[in-house]
């Protein structure tokens, strides 16, 4: 069985901290070990769905991430681009059949591995994945132009290096839309039950909350109650932070993955269109 998100961090707050001095690790070391490097598990591709796509290298840093884009037929008006970061544990693999459905409702989409997953180059980190999201994004602004819209998916984890890549990259998509987002890695912990005070000595890394508050593009957030991975009320605090355009959609009766994995058009109609709306 995978462990959760809240008990991998859990694990860190019992295990890393009274060594890390010892062991000259970062705080957040063995987090990254255990869940942000799950390397290739699958060789899965659009073309396996039937679906024309090219496999994109986009440079973050040193390294390479992979990725898969799939362009909407040019009839399809109006144009719309998705820049996908998935979660935690997945790869491009896993989002094959949404860029299918995507393909189908006339929307183009690019979704690309972090460094440590997939086939994109190691290692795995808070900061080299931050990076990656803003090298993602300016591949995707590059790729797909500005007559159409342009705007950021994250689900679950994938929301701490979309927010990071919305709030520091050098150019602004059309909007972003966080699904089942993280109010932060320490609420995330505490709420799995470690404790607080080993907790909030670790540096606070992806903090939704803050990011959000520094968002200018227009955001959705799309969450349902039902989810059990990432509470309701973790991303109704990453909403609430956001100042300016915002719109929520929260719905009921759909598990945490059930946005790639079921793709019910309760969670991406509105997606589409808040996306396709100016």
């Amino acid at each position: 069985m995978r462990r959760s998100l809240s008990a991998l961090i859990l694990c860190v707050a019992v295990t890393t901290l009274p060594v890390m001095a010892l062991a000259g690790d970062g705080p957040w070391s063995s987090f990254e070990k255990g869940t942000l490097n799950p390397g290739e598990l699958s060789q899965a591709t659009p073309a396996d769905v039937g679906l024309p796509f090219e496999r994109v290298s986009i440079p973050s840093g040193d390294r390479k991430l992979d990725g898969f884009m799939v362009r909407a037929d040019a009839s399809c008006q109006p144009a719309l681009a998705l820049l996908i970061f998935h979660g935690r544990n997945e790869t491009v693999a896993d989002w094959i059949a949404v860029q299918k459905y995507l393909h189908d409702k006339c929307v183009s989409s690019l979704v690309f591995d972090y460094s440590g997953h997939g086939k994109s180059s190691p290692p795995g980190t808070i900061d080299n994945m931050n990076a990656d999201g803003v090298a993602a994004l300016d591949a995707f602004l590059k790729l797909f132009p500005a007559t159409g819209r342009r705007c950021l998916l994250s689900h679950s984890l994938g929301g701490g290096p979309m927010l990071y890549a919305a709030t520091h990259g050098a150019a602004k998509p059309d909007c972003a839309i966080a699904a089942s987002p993280f109010s932060s890695l320490r609420d995330i912990a505490i709420r799995g039950g470690a404790p607080e005070q080993a907790i909030l000595k670790l540096p606070d890394v992806w903090n939704n909350v803050d990011a959000a508050r520094s968002l200018s593009i227009p955001l959705l957030w799309v969450h349902s109650r039902s989810d059990k991975t990432i509470p309701f009320d973790l991303g109704q605090k990453v909403y609430d932070a956001k100042e300016g355009a915002k719109t929520s959609d929260a719905i009921d009766g759909f598990d945490h993955n059930a946005i790639y994995k079921e793709m019910p058009d309760a969670i991406w109609s509105s997606i589409i269109a808040f996306a396709t709306a100016k």
